[in-house]
C-alpha cells in the first residue's frame, strides 16, 4: 500500500487523471442514483398500474363465473316448487343444472332442511379425498310459500383456480381469493392450501408482516403489503371483491377479498439486473476513462519530463546541453520556451564567467611574478644594505678609535671637538649597528620563509 501511495504522489499524470476520474465519478454516481430511484418508481407505477388491470380483470372473470352459475341455478329454481313432491323429477333438473354450466361441479336438493333462508355463496368444509368446493344456496319454496328445503349448487375451487391462473401479470405471480374468515377461495395450490387457512400460515410461519396483508384483506382495504415467506419477499396488492350490478340479481358484497401476490424479483428482478449491467458498465468506462486520459496526460506533460531531465543535467554541470524547441503553444510550450531562453543565458553567463576567471587566472599570474620580483629586489636592497653597513662599520670603529687616541693627548678646547666628534661617531656605530641588526632579522625571516 505504501508504495502505491508513493507511486501514485510521484507521478503527476496519475494524479491529475485520478482527480478527473474521481470528479466523474461524484457526477456519474449522483446522476445513476437519481435515475436509478427514478427508474425503480417508475417500475412500481407501471406494475401497479398492470396488478390493477389484471385484479379487475380477474375479479370480473370469477364475478362472471359465479353470476352464470346463480343465473343457471335461479333457473332451475323456479322450475322446482311444483315438483316438490317428485324425486325422479327433482333428480332430473339436478342433473339438467350440473350438465347446462360447465363450472357446476355438483348440485344438492335438500328438503326438509329449513337452515337456508337467503341466497348466500359459502366456502364448503373440505372433506377427506375430496376437492374444495364453494356452493351457492338459495332457500326452496313450495307451491303454498312455505319453505321446503334449499338447493345448493357447487363450484370446484381447484377449476376457478385454473381458470383464473391463466390470466396472471407475470410468470410467478398468482391470484389469491379469500374469503371473510380468510380462507381461500381460489389459489393456485387449492387442493394443499385449502387444508390451512391464510392466517393459520401466517401463524404456522410467525409472519406478522404476512398476518398485517391478511387482516387488511379482510378488513376489506385495497392497499399493498411486503411480506417474506420460504426465503422469498412478496408484494401482495389486494382489494375488495367487488359484484357487477345486475338486474335481479339478489346477492350483493360477499365479504371477499382479491390479491394478487407478486414476487420481489418478478417486479424488480430487470430493474436489479439492470443495476448490476449499469455498475459494471461504469466501472468499465471510469477505468477506460482513468486510462485515456492518463494517456492524454502523460503525452501532454513529456515536455516537463524533459525539463526535469535536462535541469537535473544542469544541475550536474552541463550547462551546453541543448534543449530542443517546442511544439506546442500552450502553457507547457511557453514554459518549454522560457527554459530554453533560461538556459542559453545561462550558458552565456557561465561562458562569460569562464572567460573572466581565466583574465583573473592570467593577471593572477603577472602579479606572482611581479611580486616575486619584488621579493627578490628586497632581498637584494637587504643584502645591499647589510654589506654596506659591514663595510662601513669598519672605518667608524676606527674614526672612534682615533678619536679616543686623540683625545689622550689633546688640550682642553680640542678635547671638546674630539668629544663631539667621539659622540657623533658612537651614533654612526649605533645606527649601523641597528642597520645590521633589521638585516639581519630580515634575512633570516626570508630564509624562514622560503
Amino acid at each position: 500500500m505504501t508504495k502505491l501511495t508513493n507511486f501514485i504522489k510521484g507521478r503527476l499524470s496519475v494524479k491529475i487523471s485520478l482527480m478527473a476520474v474521481s470528479a466523474m465519478a461524484v457526477l456519474l454516481i449522483a446522476s445513476l442514483v437519481v435515475m436509478l430511484l427514478y427508474s425503480r418508481k417508475k417500475v412500481k407505477e407501471e406494475t401497479m398500474a398492470r396488478v390493477t388491470q389484471t385484479l379487475d380483470a380477474t375479479v370480473q372473470n370469477i364475478d362472471n363465473i359465479l353470476l352464470s352459475v346463480e343465473q343457471t341455478a335461479g333457473n332451475v329454481y323456479y322450475s322446482l316448487p311444483p315438483h316438490i313432491n317428485n324425486p325422479e323429477a327433482l333428480e332430473l333438473y339436478r342433473r339438467k343444472l350440473i350438465d347446462s354450466n360447465p363450472y357446476v361441479a355438483d348440485c344438492t336438493i335438500a328438503l326438509g332442511d329449513t337452515t337456508i333462508k337467503e341466497s348466500k355463496w359459502t366456502v364448503k368444509p373440505v372433506q377427506e379425498g375430496k376437492e374444495p368446493l364453494i356452493s351457492f344456496s338459495v332457500p326452496l319454496y313450495n307451491t303454498a310459500g312455505q319453505l321446503a328445503g334449499y338447493v345448493s349448487t357447487d363450484v370446484s375451487i381447484g377449476l376457478l383456480s385454473r381458470i383464473v391462473a391463466q390470466t396472471k401479470p407475470s410468470e410467478n405471480s398468482f391470484c389469491v381469493l379469500l374469503d371473510s374468515m380468510g380462507n381461500f377461495i381460489v389459489h393456485p395450490d387449492a387442493e394443499q392450501l385449502m387444508q390451512q387457512s391464510a392466517i393459520e400460515i401466517s401463524k404456522a410461519n410467525a409472519n406478522a408482516e404476512l398476518g398485517e396483508a391478511v387482516q387488511a384483506m379482510i378488513a376489506g382495504q385495497t392497499d399493498y403489503r411486503t411480506f417474506c415467506l420460504w426465503g422469498t419477499d412478496f408484494y401482495v396488492y389486494f382489494k375488495p371483491f367487488s359484484r357487477s350490478s345486475v338486474r335481479g340479481r339478489a346477492i350483493g358484497h360477499l365479504g371477499w377479498s382479491a390479491g394478487i401476490i407478486y414476487p420481489e424479483r418478478d417486479i424488480f428482478g430487470d430493474y436489479n439486473n439492470l443495476q448490476y449491467y449499469v455498475l459494471v458498465i461504469s466501472i468499465i468506462g471510469l477505468l477506460l476513462t482513468f486510462l485515456l486520459s492518463h494517456a492524454v496526460i502523460k503525452s501532454r506533460l513529456k515536455p516537463l519530463l524533459m525539463l526535469t531531465s535536462q535541469a537535473q543535467h544542469i544541475a550536474a554541470g552541463n550547462f551546453s546541453e541543448p534543449i530542443p524547441d517546442s511544439k506546442h503553444i500552450d502553457e507547457v510550450g511557453r514554459l518549454q520556451d522560457n527554459f530554453q531562453l533560461m538556459q542559453r543565458s545561462l550558458a552565456t553567463q557561465i561562458d562569460e564567467l569562464e572567460s573572466l576567471k581565466n583574465t583573473l587566472y592570467q593577471r593572477c599570474e603577472g602579479l606572482r611574478k611581479a611580486y616575486d620580483q619584488a621579493k627578490k629586489a628586497d632581498r637584494m636592497k637587504t643584502s645591499f644594505l647589510h654589506n654596506m653597513t659591514n663595510q662601513m662599520m669598519e672605518p667608524a670603529v676606527a674614526i672612534e678609535q682615533d678619536v679616543q687616541q686623540l683625545c689622550s693627548q689633546s688640550d682642553r678646547d680640542t678635547a671638546q671637538l674630539v668629544s663631539d666628534v667621539q659622540k657623533k661617531g658612537k651614533a654612526i656605530t649605533e645606527l649601523l649597528k641597528n642597520l645590521i641588526s633589521m638585516s639581519d632579522d630580515e634575512m633570516r625571516k626570508e630564509a624562514d620563509h622560503d
